[in-house]
Order: C-alpha cells, then sequence, then structure tokens
C-alpha cells in the first residue's frame, strides 16, 4: 500500500494533541500546551534525520541510536538550562515552541544530563516510564525497507528508550511501539485488533528468548484486546485493570482505548486524556497515524503549541533526505537542517 504523507502528519499533531489535552484543556497563549512526551518524539525525530543525512552524504553513519542520543541530551540540557556541548546541533533547538519546559518525567533528565547512557544490555536506570514510548515513535516513522529491515527498527525503537529507562519491559514496550507505528504509516495497517495481535507475537519471538519480560508486556497486549471484546468489564474497571504507570501498562491500555474506541479521533483521543496523559499521547500518535491528519479537528492543527513545527518534521521524515554522496541534487534547506558534521 502506498504511504501516506498525511500518516506521518496525523501521528506526530496526534502525539502532540493528546498530550496537550491529557495536561489540561486549557489554552496557553492561545495555544493548546503539550509537555516533553511532544519535544521527545521531536527530538528522536531531527536525531534520526541528522543521522541519515550523515549517512547518505558520506556513504556511511554510526548507529542511528547514536544521533537519537544527541538529539535527546541536546534536549534534556536545554531543559536543564545547561550548555550543549559543541553548540546546538538540532534545528528544532532554535524554536520557541519548544522551548518550554514541562517534563513529565524528571528522572529522564537526570539520565540524559549524567554520564553514559544506558544499553539493552548495560541500564543506566531502573526507570519504567511512559516516556519511553514516545521517541520510540520517531522510530516506528523512520522506518522504511531500502534503509533499515524492519527487526531493525524493532532493536532501534528498544535501544532508543533503554539510553533512559534500564527496566527491560519499558524498553521492550518501545519496541512494540515502533512497530506499531511503522506498520500503519509503511504498509497502512489500520486493523488494530490483528496489529495488537501480530504485536504481542513480534515480542514473543524477537526478544523472549534474551528477555523473559517480552512475555510480561506480550501478556497485557492480549489483557488489551480480551478487555476490548468482553462485555463484563466497564471503561472505567478495564482501564484500571491495565494501569497507567509503566511504558507497558500505558501501551496496553491506550491499544485498548483504540480498539474500544468510537466516534472521530478527536472523541477517542478525549476519552483518553481523561484517563491518562500519556496514555492520550499514544492513542494520538497511532490514531492519527492510522486516519491521517485530515481527521484531526482544524482548531487542534492551529491550536497546537508547536504544530506548525511538527508537520514540516512529519513531511520531512516522510520524504528522507534528497541528497546522495556523488548525486549532484543539492538541498539548501535540508542541509542547513540535518547536515551536522560531528555527533
Amino acid at each position: 500500500m502506498e504511504r501516506r504523507l498525511s500518516s506521518y502528519i496525523g501521528c506526530l499533531l496526534g502525539l502532540a494533541a493528546g498530550d496537550g489535552l491529557g495536561h489540561g484543556p486549557e489554552r496557553l497563549n492561545g495555544f493548546l500546551p503539550t509537555s516533553a512526551y511532544t519535544q521527545l518524539a521531536a527530538y528522536g525525530c531531527c536525531g534520526l534525520l541528522v543521522g541519515v543525512t550523515r549517512g547518505q552524504l558520506d556513504g556511511a553513519m554510526a548507529p542511528p541510536v547514536r544521533y537519537a542520543a544527541m538529539a535527546l541530551r541536546e534536549w534534556a540540557a536545554l531543559q536543564r538550562w545547561q550548555p550543549v556541548p559543541g553548540g546546538l546541533r538540532c534545528w528544532i533547538s532554535r524554536s520557541s515552541r519548544l522551548d518550554y519546559r514541562r517534563c513529565s518525567e524528571p528522572g529522564v533528565l537526570d539520565v540524559l544530563t549524567a554520564g553514559e547512557l544506558g544499553t539493552m544490555e548495560d541500564h543506566a536506570s531502573s526507570l519504567s516510564g511512559p516516556g519511553a514510548l514516545m521517541a520510540a515513535v520517531s522510530v516506528g516513522l523512520f522506518f522504511d525497507p531500502g534503509r533499515l529491515p524492519r527487526r531493525e527498527i524493532q532493536r532501534l525503537g528498544a535501544e532508543t528508550a533503554a539510553l533512559t529507562h534500564g527496566d527491560p519491559e519499558a524498553f521492550l514496550s518501545a519496541a512494540a511501539m515502533a512497530h506499531i507505528i511503522s506498520r500503519i504509516v509503511w504498509d497502512g495497517q489500520t486493523d488494530l485488533e490483528k496489529l495488537t495481535r501480530e504485536t504481542g507475537a513480534m515480542l514473543r519471538k524477537r526478544f523472549g528468548r534474551e528477555y523473559h519480560q517480552a512475555a510480561s508486556v506480550a501478556a497485557g497486549l492480549r489483557m488489551a484486546r480480551t478487555l476490548a471484546g468482553s462485555r463484563e468489564h466497564t471503561r472505567s474497571d478495564a482501564l484500571e485493570q491495565l494501569g497507567c504507570e509503566t511504558a507497558a501498562q500505558v501501551l496496553a491500555g491506550a491499544l485498548y482505548c483504540c480498539l474500544t474506541g468510537t466516534g472521530e479521533p478527536e472523541v477517542q483521543i478525549s476519552e483518553a486524556a481523561r484517563w491518562c496523559p500519556a496514555g492520550a499521547a499514544v492513542v494520538g500518535a497511532v490514531l492519527g497515524a492510522a486516519w491521517g491528519g485530515e481527521a484531526l479537528p482544524q482548531s487542534w492543527r492551529e491550536e497546537l503549541e508547536c504544530g506548525s513545527l511538527l508537520r514540516e518534521l512529519a513531511e520531512d521524515m516522510f520524504r528522507g533526505c534528497p541528497m546522495m554522496l556523488g548525486s549532484r541534487v543539492f538541498d539548501i534547506e535540508w542541509d542547513e537542517k540535518y547536515n551536522v558534521t560531528e555527533v
């Protein structure tokens, strides 16, 4: 199925809308404000685009997680009013729409502004919160079979989350998030019940031998499907069972909301916002990707605090770097945004 730019735009705008509504529907200076959840996704996109640009212009690139780490460290330094070593590398750092400081998980800042970041094998923290899911959205949007096979995108989602979140359930949930977003935006997979089932199977097969926690995350997705198909539980009871504290709980609860929601994405995202801010952001990303940006209310698209920036990032993720080593094509705007010589 042909990819749609609208899916990329809808994914980032939907995430931001859910984030903003989850943290309070009131407007700030005429805008719907968002939090670190949106910022983590935005900086993840920017870092990965820096990486692919280096790869295409040099003919080789470092592991993609290195570029994600660069971008997230820059975000954290700005959040803490600290100087960024080597100067700003992400063009979005110069945007007045992303300079606000509303971090939902302070522990993430502690890790990013400290020493070595974590890996899947060597953890830098025991964090398990839903912030692990947000940069994984950018990994899902980064998928291109000509760039990285699907299994590498799944692992990159986990690696990116493991930079800050050392709980295996958290970074495995991020692998699931990256898989889900990549399947929707690239393959047009919008049967969310089937996709939830597929994702649980992927976790067990891809990570089960290495991490026994893969079975726990998959079990949470299975519970979401079971509760969604049951008439014995009210919505509030089901969401209470699924929880709203860890990345694994938020992912399962958000998918439950997607599976049981009725009406337009606007209604489903608003309902999720009354349950859990992080969950609303995930619901917004999933439904925005599935339905497309045009399905979101015009007021949301116009009033999002960083809506124009997110739209531009989404277009860049969809388009990809237009320049290549040995090619005569030169895009000055792209070069100024993403041609970072040292990371």
